[in-house]
């Protein structure tokens, strides 16, 4: 996968300010995304976009979407080079997707209160690695990390928009919701 996300990469021959006046000007975010990083804002929970993309696009995706509040999120991804009509990727580590979000989530852990609830959002492949980290697991509807969680039994709540997710969260913190470690020793949400 690797090889194949590289061969990409290397095929693209578009200078930065033709990619986004051409395609990445039309890009859109979860239309539910800027209400939850709002109410994560408000309530001190940080919100760390990982991603197997590039850094710089990510990082300008959200700008345009957010504005000055982008500055807030952490976004930890393969960085990329562009340099006139090329572009490189630089990988963040040796893994399959060169970016192996479960060290994201495990160092995240090692450095929160024990208390600390960890909620991951996630749709494909390269998030089952990290999957496995979080007390409250989000996979999108109809996509792949559904069927690795189905496939394998892992409790996650589906989701389509960020509006699911933040509902989830609100009940969590207003303790109309608890988790509960299952034997596999993933976590469920419960209603109270």
């Amino acid at each position: 996968l690797r090889d194949a996300l590289q061969e990409m990469w290397d095929s693209v021959h578009i200078s930065w300010d033709e990619a986004w006046a051409e395609y990445l000007d039309n890009c859109t975010i979860d239309p539910g995304f800027p209400s939850f990083n709002d109410y994560c804002r408000e309530n001190k929970f940080p919100v760390t976009i990982i991603s197997s993309g590039l850094l710089p696009l990510l990082s300008k995706i959200m700008t345009n979407f957010l504005g000055d509040k982008a500055k807030d999120i952490e976004i930890v991804a393969n960085n990329g080079k562009i340099e006139g009509r090329d572009w490189k990727i630089i990988w963040r580590d040796d893994s399959i997707y060169g970016n192996d979000k479960s060290k994201t989530l495990a160092k995240a852990r090692e450095l929160a209160d024990k208390d600390t609830i960890f909620v991951f959002c996630g749709d494909g492949v390269s998030d089952i690695s990290a999957a496995k980290h979080a007390d409250v697991l989000f996979a999108r509807k109809d996509r792949d990390l559904e069927f690795y969680c189905k496939r394998e039994d892992i409790p996650y709540i589906a989701f389509d928009t960020f509006a699911e997710v933040e509902s989830v969260v609100r009940k969590l913190v207003d303790g109309k919701a608890r988790i509960e470690k299952s034997l596999s020793g993933f976590c469920k949400v419960v209603d109270n």
